[in-house]
């Protein structure tokens, strides 16, 4: 029993030691990069998040990108290495560049703000979409995707897919609200075709 447990922890061991990242990086090429978002997640509230990128090797011209739907604005970056440049910013993206030195690890923190729910019930997603890489290389990607309910709170991802699967019922109208059927636009029927008549010519009577 001993030897069985000693060997489970060995295989773990491995498997840690060979995976990208402890924090579930995307790597390809030698490029890494992931994105965490700490929680709990309110809507309209600053949601802190953190972009891990490192490189294997030295790479010039390095462009880390960081999207998020329209209904999430970047709030501020609150950490960045001080040679990565800003090339791009709007409310939800934003661009850096920066020459990577290999081996070395980069974080970017700041804080996101997420729309609120404008329909009273269902659940809403989130996403957010962080990407590294050179023209010349490979492009990297990572993504996150939270989910909310109607008030604006985060809920997990399995109760979210269960309720995505539930049909709601249509909002109904308050009590007080009449209800005017649609009338139909009046038929109108047109006269059918008839001839003119046609003018004879009068003869004169017969002497």
């Amino acid at each position: 029993m001993k030897r069985f447990f000693w060997f489970c922890l060995l295989i773990t061991s491995i498997l840690t030691a060979c995976s990208s990242s402890g924090s579930g990086a995307e790597c390809k090429e030698g490029i890494c990069v992931s994105i965490e978002v700490e929680g709990p997640v309110h809507a309209l509230q600053p949601i802190p998040f953190i972009i891990y990128f490192s490189t294997e090797k030295e790479i010039t011209g390095l462009e880390i990108s960081m999207y998020g739907d329209v209904s999430i604005t970047i709030n501020d970056i609150e950490k960045k290495p001080d040679e990565a440049e800003i090339t791009f910013q709007k409310e939800s993206s934003m661009h850096w560049q920066i020459d990577a030195k290999g081996g070395e690890k980069y974080i970017i923190s700041g804080h996101v703000v997420l729309a609120k729910p404008t329909v009273s019930y269902g659940v809403f997603n989130y996403g957010l979409i962080v990407a590294a890489g050179h023209p010349s290389i490979t492009r990297v990607t990572d993504s996150i995707t939270i989910y909310l309910d109607a008030e604006g709170n985060q809920i997990e991802e399995s109760q979210a897919k269960m309720e995505l699967e539930t049909e709601f019922p249509a909002p109904t109208p308050p009590p007080d609200l009449t209800v005017v059927p649609e009338t139909p636009w009046p038929t109108i029927v047109w006269p059918t075709e008839t001839s003119l008549p046609t003018a004879t010519p009068t003869l004169p009577a017969y002497p």
